[in-house]
């Protein structure tokens, strides 16, 4: 056998016989059938159409097309498979990313999902460029890569819908015309084709029939499944509903990092004064938002740094004794300084929006927002709703406490909310209002209930209260830093007290406050972080650099994985030229070596120096090839000259192999 112990495979090959003076492709270089190129094209106008990702996918299709136009493929080895993957796909995806915009109306980033389609074309394009046999393994994998990159194509918008009318029956059609051609040698007669293809256009034509019949109703469902994506993004409801659950206690996900945070845990989102028919209000919505003028820094203020985690947020949270508020770089904050604020910033950029709060110092003037109510804002936060049940007002005035100050009235509401309910992150609120249903049959709720029935009950004894929600801030994020979670949402009351300002009264028991109910974070969930850390970082990096910096970082990732390919290549060039030949095999293998070195030369087929047996039989022309089995010995050949020791019935089998190409000769 002449072949070397370390057999040299070029990277990309082109077929060397000829026949009749015409270039014959090897018998793994035929192209996939035209109906999975077609099917192909069609998915990538398809996501093209949804995602904008027009540049990666133009050029993809150009060199699906190329591959029709040239019979070189690459070899089926490691290194080249995956250097050719990270080059395309990283070629693709970054393009795409480099210009995509989140949709902050979506209530899902839909640029994961495309960057995945579009790695998911990147390859389909690669496997057309493979050698890889006709109807070997990998060959339906195209057509199934094409089908998925065509589902992610289906999200697109009404700029788009439309086309999809005509271009989901298409795909269908092509990608079953695609199917029987990836069957080698397979004579399948055209009512068999034909058949299944008109189904496939039926039912193409009839699913997105049905989408746009009830794209309403779908839009109906993604829209009750973003406003609850909107909730949780913003750790509350811009409108609290006291309902039968707390649902965000389960949630892990990161909202905020506090660095240099200070001593309140409270971070204060909303306030909200009316109650009515077991909702408070006013909803964000319905708030009117003015620029925010922030203040030059102050003289030795205390500073704690705030960053957004989750770009969903558009609040800003900060204590409720906060002097100022200011957002780093351009961002722009807005005020709904009329209805106790809340603050806000325009949009959801995807950087983390980094914002410092300056604390109020003692004695100081009131600050953002714990300013003295007027006259309207008392009066609502004194104004006790008619659907409250008299007994529970008549709860309040038993306490014994009308004649005294409002700290001694705080201190009794809390306490005897406390001790007559329990906590529970679930409750039926029953018929009728559920702030009497909470006090009178001394139910257990969640904080929600402790907030509003603290609210009622301070209002009777003629404590100016409001509701407030927000976040307890807990977690240890570090040296001199809070990480504050989802899972820490919370609802809390807020007091006038006169020559004090406003304080905060949290009446929910301590066992139901965030930090009591935080149990451990699973490992697994904290590496998930650091990767979506790494990601995002990167990510940063690529949208914030220039074109130079990018060019730079790929071209020296490029060449780190193509200077051991190149090298693999001119070792493998170098030793072929050598004409190497394999040390002599034992007795037993050396009779076959010779026996099938015979063979070959009967059959016109000897194999030249430096090159394996595998190598020799994949190289022939399509017309002088030998059957699969002949391949097959060859490997198993291989395996036992240069692995394990091969035993009686690895030499056995073999030579029984033999024997059959022998005869079949």
């Amino acid at each position: 056998m002449n072949a070397m112990t370390a057999p040299p495979v070029p990277p990309l090959t082109a077929p060397a016989a000829t026949t009749g003076g015409k270039s014959t492709p090897p018998s793994e270089g035929r192209r996939p059938p035209w109906p999975a190129a077609a099917a192909a094209l069609v998915a990538f106008a398809a996501l093209a159409l949804s995602s904008g990702a027009y540049l990666s996918l133009i050029g993809l299709a150009g060199g699906l097309l190329l591959s029709y136009a040239f019979r070189a493929r690459f070899e089926n080895v490691n290194l080249t498979k995956w250097t050719l993957r990270i080059v395309v796909i990283g070629s693709a995806v970054f393009a795409y990313l480099a210009g995509a915009v989140k949709d902050d109306s979506a209530f899902f980033d839909m640029r994961y999902p495309y960057s995945l389609a579009l790695m998911m074309a990147a390859e389909l394009v690669l496997q057309f460029w493979r050698r890889e046999p006709t109807g070997g393994a990998r060959a339906p994998f195209t057509v199934f890569l094409s089908a998925f990159v065509f589902l992610c194509g289906c999200s697109a918008t009404d700029d788009g819908a439309h086309l999809l009318w005509y271009l989901a029956p298409v795909f269908f059609l092509f990608f079953t015309l695609a199917l029987p051609g990836f069957l080698p040698r397979a004579r399948v007669p055209l009512a068999l084709t034909l058949v299944p293809a008109l189904f496939a256009l039926g039912l193409g034509g009839a699913t997105h029939a049905g989408f746009y019949v009830y794209r309403g109703a779908l839009n109906a469902l993604g829209g009750q499944v973003g406003s609850r994506h909107l909730s949780v993004s913003m750790g509350m409801s811009g409108q609290p509903i006291l309902g039968s659950s707390f649902t965000l206690r389960d949630s892990l996900t990161r909202v905020l990092r506090l660095d240099h945070p200070g001593t309140d845990p409270y971070l204060r989102g909303m306030t909200f004064d009316t109650y009515a028919g077991r909702t408070w209000g006013p909803a964000l919505d319905g708030r009117r938002f003015q620029p925010y003028r922030t203040p030059a820094p102050a003289r030795g203020e205390a500073v704690a740094r705030v960053t957004r985690l989750d770009d969903g947020v558009t609040l800003l949270f900060v204590p409720l004794h906060s002097a100022a508020v200011r957002a780093e770089g351009s961002t722009s904050v807005e005020w709904a300084a009329p209805s106790e604020g809340p603050l806000r910033v325009e949009s959801t950029a995807a950087d983390p929006l980094v914002y410092d709060v300056a604390a109020a110092k003692p004695a100081a003037p009131p600050g953002l927002l714990d300013a003295a109510p007027g006259g309207d804002e008392r009066a609502r936060d004194l104004t006790l709703p008619p659907e409250i049940d008299p007994r529970v007002l008549a709860k309040a005035h038993a306490l014994g406490v009308d004649e005294s100050g409002p700290e001694t009235k705080i201190a009794a509401v809390v306490h005897f909310l406390q001790t007559n309910n329990a906590y529970s992150l679930t409750v039926n609120p029953g018929a009728g209002d559920p702030i009497s249903n909470f006090i009178l049959e001394r139910k257990a709720a969640h904080c929600e209930y402790f907030a509003s029935s603290a609210v009622i009950l301070l209002r009777a004894l003629g404590v100016p209260t409001r509701y407030v929600s927000g976040y307890f801030a807990h977690e240890d994020g570090g040296k001199d830093a809070l990480l504050v979670r989802q899972r820490d949402a919370h609802a809390w009351a807020e007091s006038w007290v006169a020559g004090v300002g406003w304080v905060t009264v949290d009446a929910t028991p301590g066992g139901g406050r965030p930090d009591a109910l935080a149990g451990a974070i699973p490992l697994w969930w904290r590496a998930w972080e650091g990767a979506q850390d790494v990601l995002g970082a990167l990510r940063r990096w690529v949208v914030g650099a220039s074109w130079a910096e990018r060019g730079g970082v790929f071209a020296l990732l490029v060449l780190g994985l193509l200077v051991p390919q190149v090298y693999r290549f001119w070792q493998a060039r170098r030793l072929a030229g050598r004409g190497f030949r394999y040390s002599q095999a034992d007795a037993a293998l050396s009779v076959l070596t010779a026996r099938f070195e015979r063979l070959l030369a009967r059959r016109g087929l000897p194999c030249p120096a430096g090159r394996t047996w595998p190598e020799h039989l994949r190289m022939l022309p399509e017309d002088r090839a030998l059957p699969p089995r002949w391949l097959e010995f060859a490997r198993r050949y291989d395996r036992a000259r240069f692995g394990p020791p091969p035993g009686p019935d690895t030499l056995a089998r073999l030579a029984a192999d033999l024997r059959a190409l022998e005869k079949g000769s």
